[in-house]
């Protein structure tokens, strides 16, 4: 294995690569949803921090393209985002908010009072990419992640359905009581959004012009 010449898009390359030899494995093994965040969190984490202007090894005669593109995720809503090379189901994405405390499942609750799985407290048809995306970064940087039951349910044993990923609402200070975005998807959902999102970057060219595709 050679070194890359661009790592954050050869990078994925190759992980879809291990994707393809492990995910029948993973399915029939019944472990689909922890195959899925063991390949986003380097899949999704790697090359969304090299894309990053700010990135210490950013090189702008060399990645001015990436950044082009990771800004382009600012613009578009995340269910018709570039990376999805078919409309993704919508039924299988949810985003809401959490008020103060994400200890217990049970008492979640959005700013309205409702639990953030009811129908009414979906947001995600009105939101941008970067900002389902940046929810997925944190939890997965920081372990904020949370199994869930077909009922939406925190209840150890039971089968996971659905998988829940919190992120801090980053402009709040430390010392105010915090609230959370949750972004809840299945475990298909899930893998799918991951091979999405690894096939897109991976399509970026190697050298210094994006091609139209992308």
């Amino acid at each position: 294995m050679g070194v890359p010449a661009r790592f954050a898009i050869e990078y994925p390359q190759r992980a879809l690569e291990l994707i393809g030899l492990l995910e029948d494995e993973a399915r029939k093994r019944q472990l689909l949803g922890s195959f899925g965040l063991l390949a986003a969190a380097a899949i999704l984490t790697i090359p969304y921090e090299r894309m990053n202007a700010a990135h210490f090894l950013h090189r702008e005669e060399r990645d001015h393209d990436l950044v082009t593109q990771l800004k382009r995720l600012e613009k578009v809503p995340f269910l018709e985002a570039p990376f999805w090379p078919k409309p993704p189901d919508a039924e299988l994405w949810r985003q809401s908010r959490i008020m103060a405390s994400v200890d217990d499942v049970e008492k979640w609750r959005d700013e309205r009072g409702q639990h953030p799985l009811a129908k009414g407290a979906n947001t995600i048809g009105r939101r941008k990419a970067s900002e389902v995306i940046r929810i997925l970064r944190n939890a997965l940087a920081h372990g904020n992640i949370i199994y869930l039951d077909k009922d939406g349910r925190e209840i150890e044993g039971n089968v996971m359905v659905y998988m829940a990923f919190l992120s801090r609402y980053e402009a709040e200070r430390l010392d105010q009581g915090q609230t959370y975005r949750v972004l809840v998807t299945t475990e298909d959902g899930f893998i799918q959004f991951v091979k999405a999102w690894a096939g897109w970057v991976s399509h970026f060219p190697l050298g210094d012009r994006v091609a139209e595709a992308a």
